[in-house]
C-alpha cells in the first residue's frame, strides 16, 4: 500500500491545525451557542415586556377597586336620597291616588288639578333657610381639591431576592394608593354634591297638584298634618273656603234659603315628587355579562 506523503513542513501542519481547530470553533458557536444567546435575549425582552404588563394591569386593577368604591358610593348617595320618591306616574294615575287619599280620611273629593312636569324639576332652597346659609357659607370656605397623583405602574415593584417581604410591601403600596386615589376622586363629589345649588339634573320631576274636599274641619286638618310628614310631598300653600251650605225651605215665608253647616271646603297646593332611578348595580352585571359572552 502506497504511503501518503507531503511536501508540508512541522510547521505548516500546525498552522493547518490551528486553522482547522479555529473554523471547528466558529461553527460550534455559529451554529450552537449563538442560537441559544439569541433565544436567552428574546426570553429577557419577554420578561421585561411581561413585567411592564404585569405593571400596567395591577395598576388597572387598583384604579377599578377605586372606581368601585367611588361607584358604591355615589349609587348609594342616589339611591337613599330618592327612596323617599314616588316612582314616575301618569295624570291618570295620580288622579286616582289622590283621589284615593283624599276618600281614605273619610272627605270629600270635589275638584282636582294636576300640572304635570315636562323636565326635571330645578329647585333651590328657600333665600333665608338654613340650608341657604350652610351653602353660602360652604361655596366661600371651601378651597379647590388638589387631586392626588397615583403612579399605578410602580406600585407592583418587588424584590426578587425576597418575594414574601416584595408581595407585602406591594400589597401595602397598593392599599395605600388605593386610598389616595379614591380620596382624591371623593373630595371633588363631596365639593360638588354641597355647593350644588340647583336640582336641574337630579332627575327628580314634580307634578303641581290641587285639590278642594269637602269634610269636618278636624279631619281636614288631620289630612294637612299628615301631608307635613310625606316627604314625596311639599305644601305650596292651603285655603279654607266657605263652608258647605244647603238648601232648605223657610217655614215662615215658604221659601228656599241656604244654610251654612259646620261641613268645611278646603283646597290644598302640592308638589308631588317623582323619580326614575336606574338599578345601576343590574345594569352594570348585564354589561359585564355581554362583555363575556362577546369575548
Amino acid at each position: 500500500m502506497a504511503k501518503f506523503e507531503t511536501n508540508l513542513s512541522a510547521k505548516d501542519k500546525v498552522t493547518i491545525a490551528i486553522v482547522l481547530f479555529v473554523g471547528l470553533m466558529f461553527a460550534f458557536v455559529w451554529y450552537a451557542i449563538k442560537p441559544v444567546i439569541t433565544n436567552i435575549n428574546s426570553l429577557n425582552e419577554d420578561i421585561e415586556q411581561a413585567k411592564i404588563t404585569q405593571a400596567q394591569y395591577k395598576g388597572k386593577i387598583m384604579n377599578l377597586t377605586s372606581a368601585e368604591t367611588i361607584f358604591d358610593s355615589v349609587t348609594e348617595d342616589l339611591y337613599s336620597s330618592t327612596s323617599d320618591f314616588y316612582e314616575l306616574m301618569t295624570s291618570s294615575q295620580i288622579d286616582r291616588m289622590m283621589t284615593n287619599y283624599v276618600l281614605s280620611f273619610g272627605l270629600f273629593p270635589e275638584d282636582l288639578l294636576i300640572s304635570m312636569p315636562t323636565g326635571p324639576v330645578n329647585e333651590v332652597p328657600y333665600t333665608n333657610s338654613g340650608l341657604a346659609a350652610i351653602r353660602a357659607s360652604s361655596r366661600a370656605a371651601t378651597p379647590t381639591p388638589t387631586p392626588i397623583e397615583v403612579n399605578s405602574n410602580t406600585a407592583g415593584t418587588s424584590n426578587s431576592s425576597n418575594a414574601e417581604d416584595s408581595s407585602s410591601s406591594e400589597r401595602n403600596s397598593a392599599s395605600a394608593a388605593n386610598a389616595s386615589n379614591v380620596e382624591s376622586l371623593i373630595v371633588p363629589y363631596s365639593q360638588a354634591r354641597s355647593l350644588a345649588g340647583s336640582t336641574q339634573s337630579s332627575g327628580v320631576y314634580a307634578a303641581d297638584v290641587t285639590f278642594v274636599m269637602s269634610g269636618s274641619e278636624s279631619t281636614c286638618q288631620a289630612l294637612i298634618d299628615d301631608l307635613c310628614t310625606n316627604p314625596s310631598v311639599r305644601i305650596t300653600g292651603f285655603e279654607w273656603l266657605e263652608n258647605v251650605s244647603i238648601e232648605q225651605i223657610d217655614e215662615e215665608t215658604g221659601f228656599r234659603v241656604l244654610v251654612e253647616t259646620d261641613v268645611v271646603r278646603l283646597q290644598v297646593n302640592l308638589r308631588l315628587y317623582m323619580t326614575d332611578v336606574t338599578d345601576y348595580d343590574e345594569a352594570v352585571s348585564a354589561a359585564v355579562e355581554a362583555a363575556g359572552s362577546e369575548g
